[in-house]
């Protein structure tokens, strides 16, 4: 996996040299435009505070700044109105439930994350998903193997193109995401997409390897990359796998982890 976190003014111009009166005709006009702009600026004033659609007897309407009224508007947005955003992502990820004993939830999915998988830590990088929770393992210093579950969240206003889509577009985001520290030259290669069924649950797996043809790490040259989207009572969830090409112990765990993936109860 990837590394760590990556967790002059100008002076307003003075007026021209030169005195002299002014004139008749000028002093009309600068009392013309004063009025001018008392009448429009008494209109904007007014539409501004009333806002658009806003109750006039409460003063006004929802800053558009308010994160309720911005999603509120996005999602009632026709699809073909909002411009499609490349590797969309929530702006916070939010936690929708607890983790079971023993286990980690995300959506409509859970994992029993293996021992080896020690640490905890929220995905980084991800497009798509929320309310994710994610369960990772050293390879070696600053280079870990990892493994979530996830809600799939789509753009507001956007169509849900589907689990085939979603899964596709997952793992291509990921490789173009800044997370993968000094390593050059990065290839995404053997990409696969196919249907599956899981614990009951039907959807698709798309599996791909990123390859460096320079890196730091000594133990490994690749990951291998598989993001599994499924239908749940939840909603389309996600459950992925970052896994270090050649460290057998963490490809073993990742084994068992897919075992062990199930639907929320």
């Amino acid at each position: 996996m990837h590394t760590g976190p990556q967790f002059t003014s100008t002076q307003p111009s003075t007026p021209g040299g030169g005195g002299g009166r002014a004139t008749p005709l000028l002093i009309g006009g600068i009392a013309f435009a004063a009025v001018f702009l008392l009448i429009v600026g008494g209109t904007i004033g007014y539409l501004v505070l009333r806002g658009n659609g806003g109750d006039p007897a409460s003063g006004g309407t929802t800053p558009a700044t308010d994160p309720s009224s911005a999603s509120a508007s996005a999602s009632a947005t026709p699809t073909g109105e909002v411009e499609e955003e490349r590797c969309w992502q929530p702006e916070t990820m939010e936690r929708a439930g607890d983790n079971p004993s023993g286990k980690l939830r995300g959506g409509g999915l859970q994992f029993i994350p293996p021992a080896v998988y020690d640490q905890r830590q929220t995905p980084r990088g991800v497009a798509y998903v929320n309310d994710a929770q994610g369960a990772y393992a050293q390879v070696e210093d600053g280079w870990y193997s990892g493994m979530f579950v996830g809600a799939v969240e789509w753009q507001p206003g956007i169509e849900y193109p589907g689990n085939e889509v979603a899964s596709e577009k997952i793992v291509a985001c990921y490789f173009a995401a800044s997370i993968w520290g000094d390593t050059e030259g990065r290839t995404l290669d053997d990409q696969v997409t196919e249907p599956v069924t899981i614990a009951g649950l039907p959807g698709y797996r798309t599996t791909a390897t990123v390859n460096f043809a320079k890196a730091p790490m000594e133990k490994t040259s690749a990951t291998s990359l598989t993001v599994i989207v499924l239908d749940t009572p939840q909603g389309p969830s996600v459950f992925m796998l970052e896994t270090a090409v050649g460290v057998a112990e963490h490809e073993e765990a990742a084994a068992e982890a897919l075992e062990s993936l199930t639907g929320v109860a």
